[in-house]
Order: C-alpha cells, then structure tokens, then sequence
C-alpha cells in the first residue's frame, strides 16, 4: 500500500493551502467543492454535506472528472491523505486545498454533518 501511495503522490509535490474549518466553510458558501478522499466504509459513518466521494484509491483514475474552474477542499478522517491528495491535484493544475485537521476538525468546530 506504501509503494501505492509514493506512486500517487511522489516524494514531494506541489505546497497547498492548509484551511481551517471555517475557511472551508466560506469557500463552499462560494462554490468550492469538499473532495472526501475517505473509504466508503468511513464515509458511511457521517460526511460533510454536499461533499463528493472520491475514495483516495480511485483519485488516480478519477480526477479528471472534477472540474478545474473551482476550488477543491479535499478532506480525510485528520488531514493526511487529503493533504497528498490536494498536492497531487494541484500537480496536475487544479485549485486545491486540505482541510487542515480533516473531518475530526469540521466536527470540533460545531459545522454540519450528515450521519449514514
């Protein structure tokens, strides 16, 4: 799975912006759209509202079904593998960004979330 993940992401990447909560929230007010890069199985549990699965092993295969005239929030469980997945977006052209802290930051910050 490692080898997986150098693979996707390389050894580097792109540097991207790191957003809070609320700036997330703002951005989606503005048309942005949340990228939950989770498993179906974590996503089944809650999700952010209005947000798109694209499970971090399909990002590859995927992405060019997203757009690349909006921003992209992509968000995990903590911050990690959306962090490489907006890096390899942003790699490839797209507006990209992680919510810093994942969805365990959204939850703490009282913003919304959808159960099942």
């Amino acid at each position: 799975m490692t080898s997986f993940f150098k693979r996707l992401f390389g050894s580097g990447g792109p540097v991207v912006g790191r957003l809070t909560p609320q700036e997330a929230q703002a951005m989606l007010k503005g048309g942005a759209i949340m990228l939950d890069v989770r498993t179906p199985l974590e996503r089944s549990a809650y999700r952010i509202p209005g947000s798109k699965a694209m499970p971090l092993n399909d990002l590859q295969r995927a992405f060019e079904s997203l757009p690349q005239d909006r921003d992209i929030i992509c968000q995990c469980a903590s911050g990690s593998r959306s962090a490489g997945a907006a890096r390899f977006l942003a790699g490839r052209g797209y507006k990209a960004h992680n919510l810093a802290g994942g969805i365990s930051a959204w939850q703490q910050a009282g913003l919304p979330l959808k159960r099942g």
